[in-house]
């Protein structure tokens, strides 16, 4: 693994009709999991996505100076007595600036506790800045890490709310799926465990379940494990989503990994992904014709059955 730091220009991604801003500090990510559609083309990665980590080395700089252009003030930080403290009492008002929004520090393509973390700690310094601006906070994952930021979160929360993602696609009963698909990530029991830690410390979780893999993920046993280890860990919702393939990188070494250790499904995929949709979406004249499971009833199911909230996007 290579981790190279660089000072980037921007940093915040704003969302129409949105209550939340989304930023994450990695290029890159040591994960590497197959099925990984940050691979894809247009979200502009550089080749060596999975051994090659950029860090946004000004990312917590970034991050206050967009906060303070919007009007906030720091109101959890120790007074300095400089100007840098917007001297007075409204520096330390709630309410400055304006309503808060919710902060994602999210893993929606690069995760922000990848291993690369350990070292470079840039999620810890993106959740201190949280808390000194007062603001909530929204991360995802699917590494024990986070539990290092524990004491953190914690504080976050009581102050303004935080919410916890793990993604996991793959029952504890499928850890060789996991191994194979997620080579680089927290076993599936690690997540879980990590879970139900931070649901006791009172920060609310949830689980994302995506990509739900056909054929490999998508059956009745693998569900309802996820679905039962999930109520375990006392999540508060669970968010699936289909598998998705967009046609370059991300098709091809998926179909690679399809090829290596699930022969018999090679075409079937090869089929069900052949449009090369700009999306990755399936080709849904194969999907009836093979009759592809249909996991959403069976998810909306398990989840009332195990008294799990589902959420759809």
């Amino acid at each position: 693994m290579i981790i190279e730091k660089y000072r980037a220009k921007s940093l915040v991604r704003e969302q129409k009709n949105s209550t939340a801003v989304h930023l994450n500090p990695y290029q890159g990510c040591y994960h590497d999991c197959v099925y990984c559609d940050g691979k894809a083309e247009n979200y502009h990665m550089h080749e060596d996505f999975g051994t090659r980590i950029r860090v946004k080395e000004n990312a917590p700089e970034l991050l206050e100076e967009y906060l303070r252009k919007r009007g906030f003030l720091p109101v959890n930080r120790d007074r300095t007595g400089t100007l840098a403290d917007y001297t007075g009492e409204k520096a330390h008002i709630h309410n400055a600036g304006g309503e808060r929004f919710t902060i994602g520090i999210s893993g929606g393509v690069c995760d922000i506790y990848q291993p690369a973390e350990e070292e470079v700690r840039m999620s810890r310094q993106m959740l201190q800045m949280v808390y000194d601006y007062g603001f909530p906070v929204f991360l995802l994952t699917k590494n024990k890490l986070v539990l290092r930021d524990l004491d953190l979160l914690k504080r976050i929360n009581d102050f303004a709310g935080a919410t916890v993602c793990l993604t996991v696609v793959f029952s504890v009963e499928n850890e060789h799926l996991r191994e194979i698909f997620e080579p680089r990530a927290s076993t599936i029991s690690e997540r879980f465990q990590a879970l139900e830690i931070l649901h006791n410390a009172g920060i609310n979780t949830g689980i994302w379940m995506l990509p739900i893999l056909p054929w490999i993920g998508d059956d009745d046993d693998n569900l309802e494990s996820m679905v039962k280890s999930a109520a375990e860990a006392c999540v508060q919702f669970i968010l699936p989503g289909g598998m998705t393939l967009k046609p370059g990188r991300q098709k091809r070494q998926f179909l690679g990994v399809i090829g290596e250790y699930f022969p018999e499904l090679l075409d079937k995929y090869a089929r069900l992904f052949g449009n090369d949709h700009r999306y990755g979406h399936m080709d849904e004249a194969v999907v009836k014709e093979f009759g592809i499971f249909d996991w959403y009833p069976k998810m909306e199911r398990l989840c009332g059955k195990y008294n799990v909230r589902m959420e759809s996007w």
